[in-house]
This record gives C-alpha cells, sequence and structure tokens, in this order.
C-alpha cells in the first residue's frame, strides 16, 4: 500500500481556495440563506410549544381554547417554515449553478495547464488517470463542494440555534443534550484518520483502472494478434481488486459515522425525554416545553447525522483535491518573451548535448546550421537522436546544453505560442478528430472553398474527398478508422498546406503506406516543401534524394554531410543504409 501523506489543514484550505478563488459572493449569499433557514427553523418548535401550553391550559382549566392566540401561533409557525422552504430553495439553486460554473473553469484551467506543462513531465504520466482527474475527481470535487459549505453552515447554524432555544425552555436539560456534542467530536476524529487514506488509494485505484482500459481497447487489436487476452484479463483483475478493496473500505469505515452517531443521539434523547418528563410531573417545566424540547432533540440529532455524512464527503473532497492540485502544482515549460517573431535566415544548432534520462546521453556535441529554403533531411537508424532533434527545435524539451538559435536568437528567449505558428508538421502517427472532414483540415482558419480546393488538388487528396459521401462533410468517426492510414497522411499534408508555414517539419510521414500511396505523398510533400524550410526525417531514403542536405546520424552525433550524389561517392554510413535498400548503380554515382 502507497504511504499516503496527511494533508495539514492549512495545506487543504490553501487548496480549496485555490479551486474556488473568485467565487465569494456566490458563497457569502449561499451562507446567508443557509443561516436564514437555520434560524426560522430553530424558532418554529418554541411556537408549537407555545400553542400546547395555551391548549392544555385549557383543556386542565376547563375553558374554552383561544383561537385568536392559537391561529396567530400557528400562522407565525407557519410563516418560518415558509421562510425556511424559500430560503433552502435558493440555497439549491445558488449551490448546483456554483458546482457547475466551478466545474466548468476548474477543468477550463486543467487543460490550459496541461497543455503548458513541460513535455517531459507529461511522458511519465498515465494518460487514463490524467483524463480520470479531469472527468471524476473534477465531478467529485464540486458534487462535494457545493454540498460541504451549505450543509455545514446550514447545520452548525441548525445546531447552535436549537441550543439557544434549549436553553431558552430549560438550562439543565439543554446542558445534557449538549454533552453529545464532544463524543460525537472525538468519535468522527477517530473515523476520518481510519479512513482518509483509503479515500486516497480509492481515487488513484479509479485513475489506474481508467488507464488501463483506456490503453487496452486503444490496443485491443495488438492484444487479440498475440492472443494475450487472459494475460490482460489478469491484469485487469489485479487493478480492479484493488478498486473494490479500497472502495469497500472507504464507503464501509465512512458510513459507520452516521449510524453510531443516531446511536448515541437516541441514547441521549431517551435520557432527556425520562427527565424532561419527571420535571412536568413534578410542575419544573411546562409540557409545551417538553414538546419543543423533543422536537429540539430531534433537530438537534439529524445534523449531526448531516455533519457525519459532511465529514465522509470532506474526505472525497480531500482526495480529489489532491490529485487535482498534482496537475495544477506541476512546473510548466519556460517561455521567452519575444513574440515578434518571423524566420528571416537561419536555424542553428550549436554544441547540444541532451537526455531524457540522466546519464544516457542521446545527442552529443550536436551542431547544425540550416538556411532558410533549404530542404534538410535528417537519416539514421531508430534511436539515433532523429525525432529528438525535432523535438527540441519545437521546443519541447528545454533542458539540453548548448544553444539552438533562431535568426541569432536563443529558442528559450522566444515566445513558445508565438515560435510555434511558424512551424507545421507532419508526423508519423496522424492525429484526427472526430468530425468533418473540413473541420480536421482547417480547424478554426477561415479559408475560401476556392483556395482550399486548390490546396487539396495539390495535396492529391482531392478525388479521394469526391468520392466521399458528403465530401468536405464527410464525419471522420471517433475511432477514425473510417478512412485509410494513407488518406489520413494526405489530410495532414492538407492540414499543413492550410497553415502555411514557414519552417515545415516531416518525421517517418511515409513510414506507414504502401508503395502507390507513398508515390502520392510524395508528390504531395513536393508541394508542401516548395519555397519552405523543411526538415525531413526518412528511413525510407527514396523521399529525401532530393533534399539540399542530407545529415546522417549515429548515436546522437552527426557522421556525414552532404547531398545525395556526394554522401554516395563518399561511400560511408549512408552509403551503407542507401545500399540496404536499394541497389546501387556505380555508374550513377
Amino acid at each position: 500500500m502507497k504511504n499516503i501523506k496527511k494533508p495539514s489543514v492549512n495545506e487543504f484550505t490553501s487548496k480549496i481556495q485555490l479551486v474556488t478563488k473568485g467565487y465569494g459572493k456566490s458563497y457569502t449569499l449561499i451562507i446567508v440563506f443557509c443561516i436564514l433557514a437555520a434560524i426560522f427553523n430553530s424558532v418554529a418548535p418554541y411556537f408549537l410549544g407555545l400553542a400546547t401550553d395555551s391548549l392544555y391550559d385549557s383543556f386542565s382549566n376547563k375553558l374554552p381554547f383561544d383561537m385568536n392566540y392559537i391561529v396567530k401561533i400557528l400562522a407565525v409557525v407557519l410563516a418560518c417554515y415558509i421562510i425556511n422552504a424559500i430560503c433552502t430553495y435558493f440555497k439549491s439553486y445558488l449551490s448546483s449553478e456554483l458546482g457547475q460554473k466551478i466545474g466548468y473553469d476548474l477543468r477550463k484551467k486543467l487543460i490550459s495547464k496541461i497543455n503548458k506543462i513541460k513535455l517531459s513531465k507529461l511522458d511519465t504520466m498515465k494518460k487514463g488517470d490524467l483524463i480520470s482527474k479531469i472527468t471524476n475527481d473534477v465531478e467529485r470535487l464540486c458534487d462535494n463542494l457545493t454540498q460541504i459549505v451549505p450543509d455545514l453552515v446550514y447545520n452548525l447554524s441548525l445546531i447552535l440555534g436549537v441550543i439557544v432555544m434549549m436553553y431558552v425552555l430549560d438550562p439543565l436539560l439543554a446542558t445534557l443534550s449538549i454533552t453529545v456534542i464532544p463524543i460525537t467530536y472525538i468519535l468522527l476524529s477517530t473515523i476520518v484518520k481510519k479512513t482518509q487514506k483509503y479515500f486516497e488509494l480509492n481515487q488513484q485505484a479509479i485513475g489506474n483502472v481508467n488507464s488501463f482500459v483506456e490503453e487496452s481497447v486503444t490496443n485491443n487489436d495488438v492484444i487479440k494478434s498475440f492472443n494475450e487476452e487472459d494475460y490482460f484479463n489478469m491484469k485487469f483483475n489485479y487493478e480492479s481488486e484493488k478498486l473494490a478493496e479500497y472502495g469497500f473500505k472507504s464507503s464501509f469505515y465512512s458510513s459507520l459515522a452516521v449510524p453510531l452517531n443516531k446511536a448515541l443521539g437516541n441514547i441521549n434523547y431517551i435520557i432527556i425525554v425520562c427527565i424532561g418528563s419527571i420535571r412536568v410531573i413534578n410542575g419544573q417545566l411546562r409540557l409545551g416545553a417538553i414538546q419543543s424540547f423533543i422536537q429540539y432533540m430531534k433537530d438537534f440529532n439529524k445534523p449531526m447525522n448531516t455533519i457525519a455524512q459532511v465529514i465522509a464527503n470532506l474526505q472525497m473532497a480531500v482526495a480529489s483535491v489532491d490529485r487535482i492540485h498534482e496537475i495544477l502544482e506541476l512546473e510548466e515549460e519556460e517561455n521567452g518573451d519575444m513574440d515578434d517573431i518571423v524566420f528571416n535566415s537561419t536555424i542553428e544548432f550549436q554544441n547540444v548535448n541532451f537526455s531524457y534520462k540522466k546519464g544516457k546521453p542521446v545527442l552529443k556535441d550536436f551542431s547544425l546550421k540550416i538556411n532558410k529554403g533549404e530542404k534538410i533531411a535528417i537519416v539514421g537508424k531508430t534511436g539515433a537522436g532523429k525525432t529528438t532533434i525535432v523535438n527540441l527545435l519545437m521546443g519541447f524539451y528545454d533542458n539540453y546544453e548548448g544553444k539552438i538559435l533562431i535568426d541569432g536568437v536563443s529558442l528559450r528567449d522566444l515566445d513558445k505560442k508565438s515560435y510555434r505558428n511558424l512551424i507545421s508538421m507532419v508526423l508519423q502517427d496522424t492525429w484526427l478528430f472526430e468530425g468533418t472532414l473540413k473541420e480536421n483540415i482547417v480547424f478554426d482558419q477561415k479559408i475560401s472553398n476556392n483556395k482550399l480546393e486548390s490546396i487539396l488538388s495539390k495535396s492529391k487528396i482531392l478525388h479521394m474527398i469526391e468520392g466521399l459521401p458528403g465530401e468536405l462533410n464527410f464525419e471522420i468517426n471517433e475511432e477514425t478508422n473510417n478512412i485509410s492510414a494513407g488518406e489520413k497522411q494526405l489530410l495532414t499534408i492538407a492540414r499543413s498546406l492550410v497553415a502555411n508555414p514557414q519552417i515545415l517539419i516531416l518525421d517517418e510521414a511515409t513510414s506507414n503506406v504502401d508503395t502507390r500511396l507513398e508515390y502520392l505523398i510524395n508528390h504531395s510533400m513536393q508541394n508542401l516543401t516548395k519555397d519552405r524550410t523543411s526538415i525531413v526525417i526518412a528511413h525510407r531514403l527514396s523521399t529525401i534524394i532530393e533534399s539540399d542536405k542530407i545529415v546522417v546520424i549515429k548515436n546522437g552525433q552527426i557522421l556525414e554531410m552532404g547531398n545525395h550524389k556526394q554522401l554516395l561517392k563518399n561511400k560511408g554510413y549512408y552509403y551503407e543504409l542507401y545500399s540496404s535498400q536499394f541497389d546501387i548503380n556505380e555508374e550513377s554515382i
């Protein structure tokens, strides 16, 4: 079992304040309605007691009932309960509205935070657990936040009001009644200490299960192809058993608070009724007063039970707020101040050293200069460091040694958003979302139909779109499996043409397609790279023959550099790579 550090009251309060910051007016209004509802609920039984006394006096003295007095008293009681109902309605309405606002703003804040988190940290997080924090934990936190505050304020106000009214009626019975409060506090404190760790572990287990399900569904074809269903079922059962265990323990131990508190309340109720009856018989207490007192005992025990339940909800809120703050407290990527960026001349790597894990260098003293308008190809075996160069150029990682300069300005000094507007990427793994083809290509950019049609023609995808039902309004499904891998790649090329970048990065863009589609994609990329600075990473060397410069990398270092013919003539490492894919005609070198 993972050791859970119990947060201090100050830590928890500060985290809650960060979540609820900006909602002070709404909470103040809710609190006012809670206090008003509690006040009118507290005074009503007192007036009912007066009505009972009037009826009892008339009956015992054989006098006619004072109907005017009784009607006035009942009218006051009715008014108290009506005002209580109105205040309760507005309290509930405002609480529900506030919960939705907090949830909306918190999810927006989390998504914004995720977009700013360092990629090196994001890579280490389980995607399913991350989704669970943004959905389950936010929903649970908002539900509890909008219940805990109103319930605590209302019930504590009601307890205070009831205690005051009980002392007005009979100080002795009131003192006996409140003796249950310290006992209840000790009981609830013990239960909270016992159960908090299980609420934390339960939320973690939910995240683990979500992560496992997300990975299993996404890679279901791989699991089936290797006949590993039983193995993954076993792993899921293990995670599911942990979730069931922690869910049971957190639910069971927290549920003990209410019945134990009810038992204490009932014992106290019996004592008060017995002593109160004796005092009525001895003439020390009015009959109406004991009737009011019994009602107050019910009103006293009910909020005590509610508070016990609120404590359980509070524990769930503590678990959720801690998990949410794991995201909000993550370090953001560093950002420069220079946002007026135009690429004019060169991209330069100067003596760059980089490693994803300390002690395992990926790039070693790497230096490369790329001039504006050049088409640069980076080749090498898997793990040589090709994609790492792109990651550093995009500013995804900044923990490198050396310098990366754009027109002589350090990449670290540039505003990341403005700088990335200069760049477009076409990757090996195409990313599309559920929606129309047009939405996937243009996003939110304004573009005329004629210009879009011209771009689609250049990217060699227009004929494919015209053959689909609805053409540009064709809906890509959630799994994006109703179009082929090659068509997806052509769509991403069209997307880059729409973006019209100054710098283009193509990372293994043809690795997952057949020869015919590779031919189409290569022609599309020729249109895409025209008059642009292009960086191409490829295993299939046929796609980079026309490059202005080919950079050959091995173990994070540059071995060779030159154009295709020069490198073949050198008969070095590039020659070996090329000859492993193609038959080389010596006369053509």
